[in-house]
């Protein structure tokens, strides 16, 4: 993958784990357990790199801007937290679905909901951070300093398949 000009563009790479979220969840209604499953591991495996490439070198830069409200490094990461431990919640309950199990269809369900829960929070984090947090690094960080750290988070996010 090229090096983007600039942090904005990372917002690519939000839709395509949302994408990776909803093949998983195509599986599941499929009722194709076994994909649901693998497709669910690697999308968290996926997340997880992201945000922890996130915290590593994008939200240290971030005070370079000064105070932007409702973008304090606090808030994101916080809501990678939240995140995190809500789709753990989400991988134990599709983990837990017992096709032989009497209210089988229903156990999706609650899944589907428990998932909703968890895609509100996702794409309110992805707004905030393409609203708030790639704005103010392109604006103070330079043309080199861009490209040096932008090589560095994709090389963190990209995955061995790639």
């Amino acid at each position: 993958m090229s090096v983007p000009s600039d942090f904005v563009s990372l917002g690519a790479l939000h839709r395509e784990l949302e994408e990776l979220f909803l093949l998983h969840q195509e599986a599941l209604m499929g009722m194709d357990l076994p994909v649901a499953r693998e497709r669910l591991s690697r999308y968290r495996k996926e997340l997880t790199r992201h945000l922890e490439a996130e915290e590593a070198l994008l939200l240290p830069e971030l005070p370079r801007a000064g105070r932007i409200r409702g973008a304090a490094p606090e808030l994101f990461t916080g809501e990678h937290q939240r995140m995190l431990e809500l789709l753990a919640k989400c991988q134990d309950a599709v983990d837990a679905l017992e096709p032989s199990a009497p209210d089988y269809r229903r156990a999706v369900l609650r899944v589907f909901d428990m998932e909703s829960t968890f895609k509100h929070l996702e794409h309110h984090h992805s707004l905030r951070e393409e609203t708030y947090l790639f704005p103010a690094l392109d604006s103070v960080l330079d043309a080199t300093e861009r490209q040096v750290l932008l090589a560095a988070f994709l090389a963190r996010t990209e995955p061995p398949s790639r």
